[in-house]
Order: C-alpha cells, then sequence, then structure tokens
C-alpha cells in the first residue's frame, strides 16, 4: 500500500473530488445526487481513499444479507496502478463480517481492473451483454466466495 494512504468512510464534503475522479474516469460518470444517495443508504458500503487529506479513490457497493455487490471502484487518473484500487477493495470486502460472496461488473475491455480482480481471488461467472449500454459495451459479472480468510 502507498505511503500515508487513509481508506475511510466516504462523506459529504469529498462529493465533489469524487465526482472529478467519476468523471475522468468513466463515460457515463454517476451524478451527485446518486453519490448522496450511496450516503444516506443503509446498505451501502462506501469509503474514499486519501493521501495527505486528498481523496484520489473510492469504492461503493452494497451489502445484501451475505453478499457484497461492488458498484462503482474508480482512482485518480494520475495515483492507478500504485495498489489503491486493491486496497480500496481489499477494505469493502473488510465491512461486512457475513459476507459470504462479493459480486461485481466490469467492462469486457478494462484488463487492468479485470487483471486486479483475478488477482484478489475473483472469477469470471458469466457476461451481462450490452450492460454499458451508451456503448454497446458487454460487461463481464465476476464473483469471489469468501471463506473467512483474511484479507
Amino acid at each position: 500500500m502507498e505511503p500515508g494512504l487513509e481508506i475511510r468512510p466516504l462523506r459529504k464534503d469529498d462529493l465533489d473530488a469524487v465526482l472529478a475522479i467519476e468523471k475522468t474516469t468513466f463515460t457515463v460518470p454517476w451524478s451527485r445526487k446518486a453519490f448522496e444517495g450511496e450516503l444516506n443508504h443503509p446498505f451501502a458500503v462506501a469509503m474514499v481513499a486519501t493521501q495527505n487529506d486528498t481523496v484520489i479513490g473510492y469504492i461503493l457497493g452494497w451489502v445484501v444479507v451475505n453478499e457484497l455487490h461492488i458498484t462503482n471502484v474508480a482512482v485518480h487518473p494520475h495515483q492507478r496502478r500504485l495498489g489503491i484500487g486493491e486496497a480500496l477493495v481489499r477494505a469493502a470486502i473488510g465491512k461486512g463480517e457475513n459476507i459470504l460472496e462479493i459480486f461485481l461488473e466490469v467492462r469486457q475491455s478494462n484488463l487492468a481492473a479485470i487483471n486486479l480482480y483475478r488477482k484478489l481471488g475473483f472469477q469470471e461467472i458469466g457476461i451481462r451483454k450490452n450492460y454499458y449500454a451508451e456503448e454497446g459495451e458487454d460487461a463481464i459479472l465476476m464473483s469471489k466466495t469468501v471463506s473467512g480468510e483474511s484479507e
């Protein structure tokens, strides 16, 4: 993990920085209202990675019964490939004491993310055709079974 990296809960005052990362990362970025909804949702996992009090990445997900559904992960373009995404995913996995399985979708073209998820033990279990409808791109559905091992 990067020196000085801290992972903590997402706060409302982080939203400007998170939205800036969101807009540089995704073709169809989430709105401020969508992020605010995550802050108020009882099942949401919403965390940021900071370095020197600057937000450099975030992760969002939902814990539903004994499953974690990761909905969004992004790292500032200048901070990628430094282990921040991995640290965020590991932190999210650690949020739920009773999580048995984790699911996520990833763009078929996002090889860096696919390789990260594979490294963390995720397996490809299906394809969601035209999941990213704006670009007509499929998503790979991935899952990881959690067996109580320390992440």
